[in-house]
């Protein structure tokens, strides 16, 4: 887990975790995916979520004034970027924002994971991606959780359950249970697929709140129903991080 700090600009009010070394936001009920073109004067990068594993790798975008515009037609739950100079984002409303850097490789990602993406290994995914487009390796990413519905609040059905169990003693990421309900622990799944990945448990910070729970600063898809206001979240490399 991780202590953080709630911060407030023109923008709205939004969460950081100290220790991750990249500049950063995790979103509130003020600080959202629509509201939020540009941040400190830089845009954003999104892409068109679609609860899958697709990962956007996003070079240097000097190819036109349309390339914000293409790049949030792309279907992807994952934006990886290799330059300084615009923001990685995802937007959520109890699914789990993960951002990633690499300070050695200058590079860094925002990704969307429901428990759709999240089975699908959108997080590895975008690891790989990291790795492949700018030569990113998991013992160097840091990666921090944002805040995502809870254990406490995440009940899930057999469809779920189901998919669940493909994974080695995946009853460790269901403590409880009620016929054919379980509640499902998608933090602690997501930070075993790092892990496994190679991202060391050191490196991993986790934000210890439920959107679900504390609908005062959050949306919540399970609170609020089927259509919430997505908060965004996003990450960008300091400008000496990349060339």
């Amino acid at each position: 887990m991780s202590a953080s700090r709630l911060e407030t600009d023109a923008a709205g009010t939004w969460l950081a975790v100290p220790q991750f070394g990249a500049p950063h936001r995790f979103g509130t009920r003020t600080f959202l995916g629509e509201g939020v073109p540009a941040i400190d004067g830089l845009p954003v990068i999104r892409a068109r979520q679609v609860h899958r594993n697709g990962v956007l790798l996003v070079g240097d975008p000097i190819d036109g004034e349309d390339w914000q515009a293409r790049a949030a037609a792309a279907e992807a739950d994952a934006v990886a970027i290799g330059r300084s100079g615009y923001w990685a984002g995802v937007s959520t409303a109890d699914c789990l924002p993960l951002l990633l850097y690499d300070p050695v490789a200058g590079a860094a990602a925002a990704i969307h994971a429901g428990w759709r993406g999240a089975l699908m290994g959108v997080a590895p995914a975008a690891l790989c991606a990291l790795g492949e487009g700018f030569g990113s390796r998991p013992h160097a990413v840091e990666a921090a959780i944002g805040p995502h519905i809870g254990v406490c609040c995440f009940e899930v059905g057999p469809a779920v359950l189901d998919a669940l169990a493909r994974f080695p003693r995946w009853e460790r990421w269901v403590p409880r249970r009620s016929g054919e309900k379980g509640w499902f622990d998608l933090r602690a799944f997501v930070q075993w697929q790092l892990q496994e990945a190679g991202v060391a448990a050191t490196r991993i910070w986790a934000v210890d709140r439920c959107t679900r729970c504390e609908g005062d600063l959050f949306s919540s898809y399970r609170r609020e129903g089927l259509k919430p206001r997505g908060m965004l979240s996003a990450v960008r490399l300091p400008a000496a991080a990349s060339s």
